[in-house]
């Protein structure tokens, strides 16, 4: 997948202790919620020029006026829901040309999941703010990413930690970022 060279694509995710975005309902139960995180991530989504998100999460959440791109495979390839969200079947375009039909040429793309979106985008991340809560388990759950642990999949991503924070007790913030081209074996 290729991406527009003006665009800084970041990846959000909150995660139970062992990797996990959601219980075996595939919901997001309230312990995997922090009220910090929450306005931290609030103020980024803010800052974006895009969120681009499942549709299960679409439809689960309701828009607060930002602009959302909605990866689904329920449409052809790209469709206009009204003059903020569009639902894009990534198997029949690639993002750079969704986000050149949506006009987003430079600024922030924030990705906010499920699963598969964050597989989706893992190539193209230069930042991933993964906050864990640390003490709670959801050994049934949706994993973060279908390749395995968050850190391993984001490190064989050629990312690495350049920031660690608490942003609560019990829960932290490591902010990934990809390493220059030139650093890469």
């Amino acid at each position: 997948m290729e991406t527009p060279v003006a665009l800084d694509i970041i990846g959000h995710a909150i995660v139970s202790a062992d990797g996990r975005i959601a219980d075996r309902d595939r919901q997001m139960p309230r312990e995997l919620r922090s009220d910090v995180d929450w306005a931290r991530f609030q103020a980024a989504l803010d800052d974006a020029a895009l969120v681009v998100l499942g549709r299960h999460g679409h439809e689960a959440h309701p828009n607060p006026g930002r602009r959302r791109l909605v990866v689904t495979s329920r449409v052809e390839r790209i469709e206009p829901v009204d003059e903020l969200v569009t639902l894009w079947n990534p198997a029949a375009m690639p993002f750079s040309e969704a986000a050149e039909r949506l006009g987003v040429r430079d600024g922030i793309v924030a990705v906010t999941g499920g699963q598969a979106v964050f597989d989706l985008f893992l190539p193209l991340f230069v930042q991933f703010d993964l906050v864990i809560v640390d003490g709670l388990l959801l050994p049934d759950g949706l994993p973060c990413f279908s390749g395995g642990w968050p850190d391993d999949v984001l490190a064989a991503g050629g990312m690495q930690v350049r920031t660690r924070q608490i942003l609560e007790p019990g829960v932290r913030l490591q902010i990934w970022r990809r390493q220059p081209l030139s650093a890469r074996g």
